[in-house]
């Protein structure tokens, strides 16, 4: 249990520092795989409502 709640903390802290060249973007539509930031945080929301058992 504490090894999800540690891995779901780091994919929140990816969400939250967010892109640093496309600071509008959050994760709500999939990136556009020119940008290796927004690569990552869409991922990391993927990875998120897996976890969580979203979508």
């Amino acid at each position: 249990m504490a090894d999800k709640l540690n891995e779901m903390l780091s994919l929140l802290k990816v969400l939250a520092e967010g892109c640093r060249k496309h600071p509008a973007y959050r994760a709500r539509r999939p990136a556009t795989q020119r940008c290796p930031e927004c690569v990552i945080v869409w991922n990391a929301r993927l990875k998120l409502n897996a976890i969580t058992g979203r979508e």
